[in-house]
């Protein structure tokens, strides 16, 4: 099979973040959360990662939106880049989350990809993304931290064992904000300091 066929999966369109919840924890590391879909594109397309399972939440209006709210503003993941770039409170109170939205990619993908599809997006490292066996996908070697090293776009100081980092652009803005996310499984609902939220492997 050609390496730009996506593998066949089942498609699950949930309505309410209950179903979405239930679903994926129905599935576990064989289901996909599926955003705004244009990273899940490019690792399906490239057979770099898959999955048994896509649950779709373009229909979970619940989490779609931007909120006013008594300590802030309340943005649903499902929520476009787009609605965030040309928000009017968004601009007025956190002028450095709408310049961040601004500045991913092209109109087309702003259009289409949400605020929790940019932050939980995995990294474009092209070792890690393209199947070697570096340190991120379990390996002893982080190939980017190398004297011959393909590296631009890593952290090459202060880094510990993996030097990838987030290709996210609204990230920076939203720790700067002491932004807080708001996550949730089967067994509950929390938050997470945004400044917490992004990790490096293992």
């Amino acid at each position: 099979m050609s390496k730009d066929m996506m593998r066949a999966f089942e498609l699950y369109q949930p309505d309410s973040v209950e179903n979405a919840v239930e679903l994926l924890g129905r599935f576990g590391p064989e289901g996909w959360a599926l955003a705004g879909g244009n990273d899940t594109l490019d690792w399906f397309k490239d057979r770099a990662k898959y999955a048994n399972a896509v649950v779709d939440l373009s229909g979970v209006e619940a989490l779609r939106g931007i909120r006013e709210t008594g300590d802030g503003v309340e943005i649903g993941a499902m929520t476009t880049l787009t609605e965030i770039e040309s928000s009017e409170l968004i601009q007025s109170r956190y002028s450095v989350l709408s310049d961040a939205a601004r500045r991913v990619a092209s109109p087309q993908i702003r259009n289409t990809g949400t605020i929790g599809g940019n932050l939980c997006q995995d990294t474009r490292c092209w070792y890690y993304r393209y199947g070697t066996d570096c340190y991120r996908a379990g390996g002893t070697t982080c190939y980017a931290d190398t004297p011959e090293g393909q590296n631009r776009e890593h952290c090459l100081w202060g880094a510990d064992r993996c030097v990838a980092v987030s290709p996210s652009d609204t990230a920076p803005a939203l720790v700067v904000l002491d932004a807080r996310m708001v996550v949730q499984n089967a067994e509950g609902e929390r938050e997470i300091p945004a400044e917490e939220f992004f990790i490096g492997p293992d």
